[in-house]
């Protein structure tokens, strides 16, 4: 019948099309994330590191300069006993050497060997590899810098705080677990290929700033004393050396003796 209105046919969709134009635009686009993701990591790994070395030496060597300026104070307040101090054999007097040349407790305990540093746990390298690989790619899925949708970009950062928060602890049952996530649903309106193609190359150009700033601040850091220490920490380690350990160690060892001598100047 002339009055039945025959049904429209749906838009074609370029975004689910073989158009190969779009779809060397998306892999230049995914080539790129995927670069952002491994930038990220080595951030990501050094930030880590400097702050367990802080965590694990930082204490130790503020208390071990605090105890040297004393150490010096004292010293120059009172130089016959720091001669005494240093030298309790030296002393004619008998009852210097004697009070001055007995070990007690504390000086027994500096003199002692320094402890062994702990064992270091077994390192898998399987397991590093794999917790590597699944942060690369949850970062290239939910990093925020890869939109610029407001709402979007929040929804990531929640979800990449929960990824960095995985691997910083090494946890790699939470990586698989947000593995597992779906992506969020996207309910954007049909675009013409013009628009899409034109929002790809945006994309595009935007993800290659990124890629940018990321380079220029590994570029910064590689000029600093942490990178290098971080590459010898990781080649002791994989010879089953805990460098850490051993450093903390010989904090402590020196920490012990200066507290030794302070005890023998007051």
């Amino acid at each position: 019948m002339f009055w039945k209105r025959k049904p429209r046919s749906p838009q074609p969709d370029p975004s689910r099309s073989g158009d190969p134009e779009i779809a060397a635009l998306r892999a230049e686009i995914a080539r790129r994330q995927e670069q952002i993701a491994a930038l990220e990591l080595e951030l990501f790994d050094l930030d880590r590191f400097v702050a367990d070395v802080e965590t694990h030496l930082g204490p130790l060597q503020r208390r071990l300069e605090d105890l040297r300026a004393q150490l010096a104070e004292a010293r120059r307040r009172s130089p016959r006993r720091a001669r005494r101090a240093a030298y309790p054999d030296s002393f004619d007097d008998v009852e210097a050497g004697d009070r001055f040349g007995r070990q007690d407790a504390s000086t027994q305990q500096a003199e002692a060997p320094p402890p062994p540093p702990p064992t270091p746990e077994p390192f898998d390298e399987s397991r590093d590899a794999e917790i590597k690989s699944l942060f690369r790619s949850l970062a290239k899925r939910f990093h925020p810098d890869l939109t610029t949708a407001p709402e979007e970009k929040r929804w990531r950062a929640q979800m990449m705080a929960q990824v960095n928060a995985a691997y910083a602890a090494r946890d790699l049952e939470a990586l698989r677990a947000l593995a597992a996530r779906p992506d969020r649903p996207t309910t954007a309106p049909v675009k013409t290929r013009a628009d899409l193609v034109a929002e790809l190359r945006a994309e595009i150009e935007r993800l290659g700033g990124v890629m940018a700033g990321l380079e220029r601040t590994l570029d910064q850091r590689a000029a600093t004393p942490a990178v290098q220490f971080k590459l010898e920490v990781s080649l002791a380690r994989h010879g089953g050396q805990n460098l850490l350990g051993e450093m903390a160690a010989q904090l402590e060892a020196e920490i012990a003796r200066a507290e030794a001598e302070l005890a023998a100047l007051r």
